[in-house]
């Protein structure tokens, strides 16, 4: 009876996460198919044979040969190949002057052939625009120059001619570059040839990928190699950094990380050699077939920040992890009919290289910080697409996907979860969602999955939960969990709740700490369930209905619960509970349920005692943003607002000089007082640190901490802060020192520096990436709302242009920082205007070119916290 039971339960919930899963994998209609879905069909036995011709100038000198098999001439075809100078276009053997508009060849259905064609096209392409496919960059230190591709869906039709992302191809390269130069790419070199000043690199041709699969890097990198495993291993990194860089950590990482994938997938390790390439921030990192990259902050950490090493292994096991998974064609179509075809393979590698640190218990805290950090993430792109101007949401992200994968796991045993992978991995079937896979885990268990499933009632965003309960003679007499949607979202959507498999956490208090009394595993569905079994059971004193954290969805309080957290948070022993606590109060003041003033009290009574390391960056994290908003709504509560800005600078501090015998939480602590010093007294006792006229026992003091100290002093404009911004450049000639200096003069509160600045980033100058990633992020303050409203309009107005031209990692930081706040409902409206503007259309080709999804989803999070800081606003001190 208890099996069928549980088994009964196992398939409700199993049905709902198959249905989440077909929200993100729907059949494409006929209706619904692209242009380039009919070309894809058309085209097939595509192979490239690409001859290049680098050099130390910003140019590409490219011969594209190509040959393909067509099955239907009729009709034209195109070739997308951006801004590139033509010198000659042959196609089956007849040269033409080709129909191209700048974007794409137009080829004639008379010069096409039903079967086997062939092109080739010989034509140069620059490299001076910041979207031209492949980063050009020059070291500041040394003036070596390297080529890092950045190929995704839209760049790689800046360098080499595409019929369609989704065709897979062969690519053979023929690569002529300086001798010093070393060219990586999928596949291990056959032939080095010397001609003169330069050598010819032969490559053999690739497997079958999608041209976005394709990785091409060239410079006079320094190399590792590896020589205790088979396999071809290399790590690969600029000149300036080898320094910095344990390739002895690298490589043993690599080499775990090889070893545990095998197992866990099931497979040998599926290409013929492995190269890691440590990329120049701020290039985006990306997985490509036989190529993981990373970028430069995480070059080695030091055997004493823990952090650091756990960061570096998870990011080698993630790119590790990849390489079994990089050759799955993985299609998905979200609501919006817009192609995703990596998330689910993201997912998978996110969750396996997770689950392998978690198996291995050298990082115990590991699924903690899948909460804090990815779970966090896919929450909070779930409540911008809950917003009424959000428009359809996008495919599934790979952070979410990992938090369903985890349920999935739960829910099945691990043994059967990764057979159950391996198979569809060994099947070669050319595509896999999580449909497939859903499907595949429950074909035993047979769940009721062939019912008709209507998309649009479909709970596709997290949604939330909080439990209702009463007492009697000190025992529960009911108990409820209610379920209901994000707010905000769509009415369409409301329809179904979502059901899933969680643990009931009960607890009271003791003397000294509160107590775990009772866990309860519990499947809830719709918007109510009764939890009859509970009824009898000793009444707590807070209850969490996602204890241990196995469901995708959000925690509401019930009222006990929340009084209990705010006074009694830090007798729990659960680092992970505790940070969902945290979490969830900190939630309850965005959504206007709990006044700011009492999250703050809550701090002020539980921080103080908290020793977990998670937990307190988290909460010191939640403390900063907390001075954002209150400093935003200045001047209004402005003697509250002084007086809980003083309390938090005194309270980090005192924590300081508590921790003097244990530097890390001490350094936790200074850290936080340097961002909380905003009075006159906090900032002259900051100017005395730095000097030396005053010390704190245990403390000593970093360069880092030294900059941050003198950027927080001219941030806030103390008297003596240009003196000692000029002292310290002259102390620290260093890369860091120098672009430490350029952020603490930007933060300063002075429109002309902020104008100059502004000018320089929005103009087509060349600024090294470095100085721009200091620049845009300390520009405009969030208290330096005067100096940030004589700019506003422009940096509105320049967001579609510089979008158009800028790369997605300058229009990341740009949207981020630089998209104006003014925390009351004028800025409101004038941020809903833009949206309306900018996001609520039709989802056409065109229109998608004409603000990215970084720059839309940017606008969508400065309207979300406008409308959050006003609500906050409303509701302190009430």
């Amino acid at each position: 009876m208890i099996r069928t039971l549980t088994l009964d339960l196992l398939r409700v919930c199993l049905s709902s996460l198959l249905s989440l899963a077909l929200f993100f994998s729907v059949a494409i209609s006929p209706k619904a198919e692209t242009k380039k879905a009919i070309i894809e069909s058309r085209v097939s036995e595509l192979s490239y044979q690409v001859s290049l011709s680098l050099s130390d100038k910003p140019e590409l000198n490219v011969v594209s040969k190509i040959n393909f098999r067509l099955i239907e001439s009729e009709q034209p075809l195109t070739l997308a190949l951006r801004q590139a100078q033509v010198s000659s276009f042959i196609i089956n053997g007849h040269k033409i002057y080709p129909n191209y508009d700048g974007e794409q060849f137009t080829l004639s259905p008379r010069l096409l052939e039903n079967g086997s064609n062939t092109l080739e096209i010989n034509y140069r392409v620059a490299l001076t625009t910041e979207k031209s496919g492949m980063s050009r960059v020059i070291d500041r230190l040394d003036q070596h120059i390297y080529l890092y591709s950045n190929f995704d869906e839209e760049s790689v039709s800046q360098l080499l001619p595409i019929f369609n992302q989704g065709n897979k191809a062969s690519f053979q390269f023929n690569i002529t570059a300086p001798k010093s130069w070393t060219i990586i790419t999928t596949q291990a070199e056959t032939e080095l040839i010397s001609k003169g000043e330069f050598n010819l690199w032969q490559f053999p041709p690739s497997p079958e990928l999608t041209p976005y699969q394709l990785p091409l890097y060239a410079g006079p990198f320094q190399i590792w190699h590896n020589t205790t495993t088979e396999l071809p291993l290399r790590l690969i990194a600029r000149q300036s950094v080898k320094d910095a860089i344990d390739s002895e950590l690298w490589f043993s990482n690599a080499h775990n990380a090889l070893t545990k994938f095998t197992q866990q997938y099931g497979q040998p390790y599926p290409n013929d050699k492995l190269d890691l390439i440590i990329k120049p921030s701020p290039l985006a990192t990306s997985s490509k077939i036989g190529v993981g990259s990373f970028n430069e902050r995480d070059l080695t950490p030091s055997d004493e920040d823990k952090f650091a090493q756990q960061s570096l292994t998870s990011q080698i096991d993630y790119q590790v992890s990849m390489q079994w998974l990089n050759t799955l064609n993985v299609v998905e179509q979200s609501e919006a009919g817009e192609l995703a075809r990596s998330s689910l393979r993201e997912s998978l590698a996110s969750y396996m290289a997770i689950q392998a640190q978690a198996d291995t218990g050298e990082y115990s805290p590991i699924w903690h910080q899948f909460f804090l950090n990815q779970k966090q993430i896919a929450y909070e792109q779930d409540e911008l697409y809950a917003l009424p101007l959000a428009g359809k949401a996008p495919a599934m992200s790979p952070f979410k996907g990992a938090a369903i994968l985890k349920q999935l796991e739960y829910q099945f045993t691990s043994r059967h979860f990764r057979q159950t992978l391996t198979e569809l991995l060994d099947s070669q079937n050319g595509s896999l969602t999580l449909a497939d896979f859903i499907n595949k885990l429950a074909a035993d268990e047979k769940p009721p999955h062939n019912q008709s499933q209507d998309k649009t009632q479909l709970q596709a965003i997290a949604g939330h939960i909080k439990v209702d309960f009463s007492c009697a003679d000190k025992r529960i007499n009911s108990f409820t969990v209610l379920q209901s949607p994000a707010s905000g979202m769509s009415k369409e959507l409301n329809n179904k709740l979502d059901t899933q498999r969680v643990t009931l956490g009960l607890y009271t208090k003791g003397r000294r700490q509160l107590h775990r009394n009772l866990d309860a595993a519990i499947t809830y569905q719709g918007a109510e369930t009764q939890i009859n079994r509970l009824i009898g059971v000793r009444c707590p004193d807070l209850v969490y209905p996602n204890d241990h954290d196995w469901g995708y969805v959000k925690v509401e309080l019930d009222p006990k619960s929340m009084d209990t957290a705010k006074l009694e948070l830090s007798t729990l022993e659960d680092p992970l509970l505790k940070s969902m606590l945290w979490q969830t109060l900190w939630e309850s003041v965005l959504d206007g349920k709990l006044p700011l003033d009492q999250f703050l009290g809550a701090v002020f009574i539980n921080l103080p005692q908290e020793q977990n390391p998670e937990v307190l960056a988290q909460v010191l994290k939640l403390l900063i943003k907390s001075k954002t908003y209150l400093e935003q709504m200045q001047p209004m509560h402005l003697s509250y607002t002084r007086s809980a800005l003083k309390g938090m600078a005194q309270m980090s501090l005192r924590k300081t000089m508590f921790y003097n015998q244990n530097p890390a939480l001490q350094k936790q602590w200074f850290n936080a007082y340097i961002q909380l010093a905003t009075n006159t007294q906090a900032l002259d006792h900051l100017q005395q640190l730095i000097e030396g006229s005053a010390h704190i026992n245990g403390l000593v003091l970093t360069q880092a901490m030294r900059w941050s100290i003198v950027k927080q002093i001219n941030r806030y404009d103390h008297i003596k802060a240009k003196k000692l911004l000029l002292t310290e450049q002259k102390n620290d000639d260093s890369e860091t020192g120098k672009l430490s200096f350029i952020a603490a003069q930007a933060s300063r509160p002075e429109a002309n520096i902020k104008r100059r600045w502004l000018t320089r980033i929005q103009s087509d100058e060349r600024i090294a990436p470095a100085i721009i990633e200091q620049v845009i992020p300390n520009l405009y303050p969030k208290e330096q709302a005067e100096l940030s409203a004589m700019t506003a309009e422009l940096r509105l107005t320049k967001l579609n242009e510089l979008n158009s031209r800028k790369t997605p990692e300058f229009m990341d930081l740009y949207a981020k920082h630089l998209i104006p706040a003014q925390c009351n409902y004028r800025g409101i409206e004038t941020l809903e205007k833009v949206l309306k503007e900018y996001v609520n259309f039709p989802l056409t080709a065109l229109q998608k070119r004409k603000l990215s999804k970084t720059s839309q989803e940017a606008l969508l999070s400065a309207y979300q916290d406008e409308v959050r800081c006003v609500r906050i606003k409303e509701r302190l001190l009430h």
